[in-house]
């Protein structure tokens, strides 16, 4: 038994988080391993540091502190969070981040970055606590358009949370089969689509496909909550999240705000203790394997319209590298496209939303078909002859 503890993103509504895990420590919960993603990065640090109170204290403490977040740091830095504060003067001196114990700690702890050349998530083992994760970790938290895009260790690095904002497969592929999700938003929360997203391809245009990953993230972002609802109801995985919506701004500059946020947090994590206690002791027993043996299906789909020659293929070739799913995709010569495609259904529907979704792409028929299944095919390919 491995066991993860997961934290989202969600900037202030990171609060939660924070309140849930002084809980957890009050209660000597330890985990063999952490993934933070955004805010969940820089908060959830602090877990395996074991500094209880820490982020709410400097967040209450310097919320108003035109050096920690203002549009003054925007205009000055390029980064509403200014980043010097932030990840130096904060942890080194005004409220230090104990290193030492953060590397004494034997909890791995992940951070999640977007690159914005691939559009994919790059996940980072933080080992000492210093520069270079204190990096990883302002590069995991630095939202699109009121961050600069942080460069280290060869990659070009924005919020996490665009590629991946509830890093739990990545935990399970790294071998976590019992895990905490602490999630900021309410049960009944799904994402729409982003409004800023027309602003994001002006400002964002060096970086096209990190344009794809933000014009599918609600797609993805939905799939995700419905994917730990089952692993939740089947008691493979256990999560707290707020009772309703936490009513609080990326951007919060009143300490008593700051404070109720984290109050809920810590009511729902005493509330739920001697569940979360009994869910990862060896007593526990889990019904099901994580992989959760869910039916399989290939598809045989025929696509019309305006679907060649707008990058149709490469978008179902991200789609399926996302969700996880194998086929092929080619042109026809009638000026039509077919897609096998094979995996779970849900996936397989998610991805033909993520193709949809794209302002090039116009599909005015589609033509289905379940066919059998190919055991022995891994990947999914685009044929461009």
């Amino acid at each position: 038994m491995k066991k993860g503890l997961i934290l989202e993103g969600g900037a202030m509504r990171g609060l939660f988080t924070c309140g849930v895990m002084d809980v957890l420590m009050e209660n000597d919960i330890e985990f063999d391993g952490g993934i933070g993603i955004s805010a969940g990065a820089v908060f959830g640090c602090n877990y395996k540091s074991r500094q209880h109170g820490r982020p709410r204290r400097y967040n209450e403490t310097f919320c108003r502190d035109k050096r920690y977040c203002s549009l003054h740091s925007l205009i000055t830095t390029g980064d509403l969070y200014g980043a010097d504060f932030c990840y130096r003067e904060v942890p080194l001196y005004l409220d230090p981040f104990d290193a030492e114990a953060f590397e004494k700690n034997p909890m791995e702890f992940y951070v999640g970055a977007t690159d914005v050349r691939t559009g994919k998530c790059i996940y980072h083992l933080c080992t000492d606590g210093l520069e270079n994760d204190t990096q990883w970790m302002r590069a995991s938290a630095s939202m699109p358009l009121v961050s600069r895009v942080v460069k280290i260790d060869g990659y070009e690095l924005l919020d996490g949370g665009i590629a991946d904002s509830i890093p739990f497969e990545f935990m399970e592929s790294q071998g976590y089969d019992r895990n905490v999700i602490v999630l900021t938003q309410p049960k009944t929360y799904q994402k729409g689509k982003n409004k800023l997203l027309p602003l994001m391809k002006i400002v964002l245009r060096d970086y096209p496909l990190l344009i794809e990953t933000m014009a599918n993230r609600h797609i993805i972002y939905n799939h995700q909550l419905r994917e730990i609802a089952k692993r939740e109801k089947k008691g493979i995985s256990f999560v707290i999240r707020p009772p309703e919506d936490l009513k609080i701004g990326r951007v919060e500059k009143d300490p008593n705000e700051m404070e109720r946020v984290y109050q809920i947090g810590r009511r729902e994590a005493e509330k739920r203790i001697d569940a979360l206690k009994h869910f990862l002791s060896e007593e526990y027993e889990v019904k099901e394997d994580v992989n959760m043996s869910r039916e399989k299906i290939r598809e045989h789909i025929q696509f019309f319209g305006t679907v060649q020659g707008v990058g149709f293929r490469f978008q179902a070739m991200m789609a399926a590298e996302q969700l996880g799913l194998t086929g092929y995709v080619k042109n026809e010569g009638d000026g039509s496209v077919t897609m096998e495609i094979q995996g779970g259904k849900e996936e397989i529907d998610a991805a033909l939303d993520m193709i949809g979704s794209s302002r090039f792409i116009e599909i005015e028929k589609t033509l289905r078909k379940q066919i059998p299944l190919d055991e022995y095919e891994s990947g999914f390919s685009a044929d461009y002859w």
